[in-house]
């Protein structure tokens, strides 16, 4: 008897690690796409941005920073977080039920502890980088010198090994409102704890972080409990799937069998600005085709970020630097036209299809050009010093760059025999 359950139990592990590896080449090769666009820059830009700025407080520190504000913050959101990923899969539910117990055992019962670990060591992680944050400021030095930081930074793993725990057995709640509930007064109490624990009485925060935590596990003792809440677990992995899936698409066409044109009808009226002749029907054909893919949706997200972080940096170094990326990575993003494949039936349209080319360039040419005088406006007219000749300079490098070369560049691509 013990062989067969054996057998089972070593299936069961197997198939999640074929899952999971599945999975990751799936999504893993689109990492590729999503750093040449510019992302990777983007994160290396952002940390960096953070390494500095983390050393100039510390070796400057303001003595109205809000450490307070910000710990609580960090610390909270650590907190919330709890993914649980199982790869389970609708299917499963006809499947495996049957193998429930071994599932739990072998499978389900040892990610769980491993997520306790996991939410522990993150706070840890967490607190030991804000701990020099949080002993120098001012607004916290009088409460970091009345405590253990050890004990803090033990308290604060313990708080969210606790989480990780009761994200589990919410879950498990067969009653769909109850555990919407007490997920969200869990979340709205992690805050109060947080704040306890960095600022007020050491041993008064650890009470009342022991009080608020009885508080919510009662009443799930006295709920109905799934030993393993399938349908729940099914729904989470579906959602942590869809994700991924829409994190990709901000950067790379990522295919679906759900995928369907975007109706985008803030934009998709520009193309009906072109001219109701022949001589416009490529290009009409092109921009309607671009404004309602995933390549425009790619292309319009990077830049609004890009615009976003010039207009939040207010350093001119800094926006020259963003301001090349952007218009560097957003017009290469627009050489996706010449790939653009249409409907068979295209073909039987009365239009001369060495026109194709020279239209993909038209439209790209008025989308880069576009994004390069957006994106200058955000870079150089945000009031600072403003070197003219240095700025003009960059306008004059963009709109080469944008309504020139890439143009050229997909004006003189090879024609694609079976879609002519």
């Amino acid at each position: 008897m013990a062989e067969p359950v054996r057998s089972r139990s070593s299936e069961l592990r197997k198939q999640r690690a074929d899952r999971a590896s599945a999975f990751r080449g799936e999504m893993v090769p689109y990492f590729r796409y999503v750093l040449q666009s510019g992302f990777g820059l983007v994160l290396s830009a952002c940390a960096f941005f953070l390494v500095t700025g983390y050393i100039r407080l510390l070796d400057r520190m303001p003595d109205h920073w809000p450490a307070d504000v910000v710990g609580v913050a960090v610390l909270a959101l650590a907190c919330w977080y709890t993914p649980l990923r199982t790869y389970f899969q609708p299917a499963d539910t006809v499947f495996t039920v049957p193998l429930e117990r071994e599932m739990l055992a072998t499978v389900i019962g040892p990610q769980v502890r491993r997520s306790y670990i996991v939410s522990a060591v993150k706070m840890l992680v967490l607190f030991a980088a804000f701990a020099p944050l949080y002993a120098t400021a001012p607004v916290t030095a009088a409460a970091a010198d009345g405590r253990s930081l050890t004990l803090l930074g033990l308290a604060l793993a313990l708080l969210g090994a606790w989480n990780a725990f009761a994200a589990w057995q919410e879950r498990r709640l067969a009653d769909a409102a109850w555990r919407t509930g007490l997920a969200w007064a869990r979340r709205l109490l992690v805050i109060p704890i947080v704040w306890a624990l960095l600022l007020k009485p050491f041993i008064l925060a650890v009470g009342f972080a022991l009080l608020c935590a009885a508080a919510l596990t009662l009443p799930v003792r006295l709920q109905i409990r799934h030993e393993l809440p399938w349908d729940r677990l099914i729904a989470e992995e579906g959602s942590t799937r869809r994700g991924w899936i829409r994190f990709l698409g901000w950067f790379v066409d990522v295919p679906s069998a759900a995928a369907r044109p975007s109706k985008r009808r803030w934009i998709v009226w520009a193309a009906d600005l072109l001219p109701r002749r022949q001589a416009s029907a490529w290009r009409y054909l092109y921009a309607k085709t671009l404004l309602r893919s995933e390549s425009f949706g790619a292309f319009w997200r990077w830049n609004a970020l890009l615009i976003v972080i010039l207009l939040w940096t207010g350093q001119p170094i800094i926006d020259l630097i963003a301001y090349a990326m952007a218009v560097f990575v957003g017009s290469l993003q627009l050489t996706e036209l010449g790939r653009i494949r249409f409907a068979e039936n295209a073909s039987a349209v009365p239009l001369d299809p060495q026109g194709r080319r020279p239209a993909a360039a038209a439209v790209a040419r008025t989308a880069g050009l576009t994004a390069v005088l957006l994106l200058w406006l955000a870079a150089a007219l945000p009031a600072r010093p403003f070197d003219t000749a240095t700025w003009l300079i960059a306008l004059a490098a963009g709109l080469l760059w944008a309504g020139w070369l890439i143009p050229r560049r997909l004006g003189k691509a090879p024609a694609d025999e079976d879609d002519d």
